[in-house]
């Protein structure tokens, strides 16, 4: 079974394997707004605002968090800050509670691979595809 962290970004729950996060940390003195790189452990990577990459708003917001993330399998790639809204904590969801995202071609489909329905059935996570080509994170 897999271990993902779940965080939150304007209204979407995301779940992030744990495998590719380097580390969690808040944001509130490090960043200014509107920044599009950061200095993290002495290297320079890219910020993205989650909700922007996944269409939820087409501004700038302050988010008070910041996920550094590996998109890709080579470890000699950066990797990047996602800005998100809340850290939710550690989930492991079972196989059977996995449902595949409708086959049509949409962005979300090169971000995201499945959903995860809670046991409450009003709730429930998008899985984050891994690996994913940085060049889809871009906002329209």
């Amino acid at each position: 079974m897999s271990q993902y962290l779940q965080v939150k970004v304007a209204d979407v729950h995301v779940l992030l394997p744990t495998l590719h996060v380097h580390e969690v940390m808040r944001l509130d003195d490090l960043l200014t707004q509107g920044s599009a790189h950061v200095d993290w452990r002495n290297r320079v990577i890219a910020l993205m605002d989650l909700g922007q990459v996944l269409g939820r708003t087409t501004v700038a917001i302050k988010r008070h968090y910041g996920v550094v993330y590996s998109c890709t399998e080579n470890a000699d790639d950066p990797p990047v800050m996602l800005q998100v809204d809340e850290v939710q904590g550690l989930r492991e969801p079972k196989p059977q509670q996995w449902r595949p995202l409708p086959d049509i071609q949409t962005r979300a489909q090169l971000l995201l691979d499945a959903v995860w329905v809670e046991s409450s059935p009003e709730r429930h996570s998008y899985r984050l595809r891994h690996p994913t080509a940085l060049d889809s994170w871009a906002p329209n």
